[in-house]
């Protein structure tokens, strides 16, 4: 397990920023799409926070043998996020007739959105040294969905886009149904942030020694 999950974690890594990158290539190499829209998905952004979860988790693991608590609450935000970014996208797909919107599926999104928050929820299960994190301490996940909400409803109401239908009042019918699609995700932010923090409660594998604690050894 000491060994498995540091492989498994470098193989993660690239394949999330091998999709990280196909996604970029309709801004950066094609000129397709806007690069301030793709970065506005909150998708990416969660993604991208796993990714500086994982490579931190690495590193501590690989001189300390071990993680502080802060980043154990760091991997459960990354984790929650993409876990919810995952749900919302698979209903999203599921109800795409009911909502008229279709949705193109192309193999990067597949693994942001399917691949990787099972791999996020599997590594934060079984990882070693986690530490016990406070119930209360999973209302922090809605810190940054909020900034972002706030964030997206005021530069879509100035360039005429959001990142996701649901968002737009002008699709759904106004301000009203936007709170009411907004009330729904915070409820399942909620429901997976405290999930998370719950888990954290189960017995984790020991973590092994670091570079730094095996120097200090005499």
């Amino acid at each position: 397990m000491r060994v498995a999950v540091p492989l498994l974690r470098v193989a993660a890594l690239t394949v999330a920023v091998a999709a990280l990158v196909a996604r970029s290539r309709c801004a950066v190499v094609t000129g397709t799409c806007l690069g301030t829209n793709l970065f506005s998905y909150f998708t990416i952004h969660s993604t991208v926070l796993l990714v500086l979860a994982l490579v931190l988790a690495l590193v501590h693991h690989a001189l300390r043998g071990g993680e502080p608590p802060w980043l154990t609450g760091l991997r459960a935000l990354a984790t929650t996020y993409v876990v919810v970014s995952g749900i919302v996208f698979t209903v999203m797909l599921l109800n795409a007739e009911l909502f008229g919107h279709l949705f193109l599926v192309p193999r990067s999104s597949q693994v942001l959105h399917f691949v990787l928050p099972v791999y996020a929820l599997l590594d934060f299960l079984v990882g070693p040294g986690r530490h016990r994190l406070r119930l209360s301490t999973a209302w922090a996940a809605m810190v940054y969905p909020v900034l972002w909400s706030l964030y997206t409803l005021a530069r879509g109401r100035l360039v005429g886009w959001y990142p996701y239908f649901f968002l737009d009042p002008d699709r759904v019918g106004g301000y009203t149904a936007v709170g009411v699609y907004a009330l729904g995700v915070s409820a399942l932010i909620v429901v997976v942030a405290v999930g998370v923090t719950a888990a954290t409660r189960l017995p984790a594998p020991a973590p092994g020694r670091g570079l730094l604690s095996r120097a200090r050894r005499p």
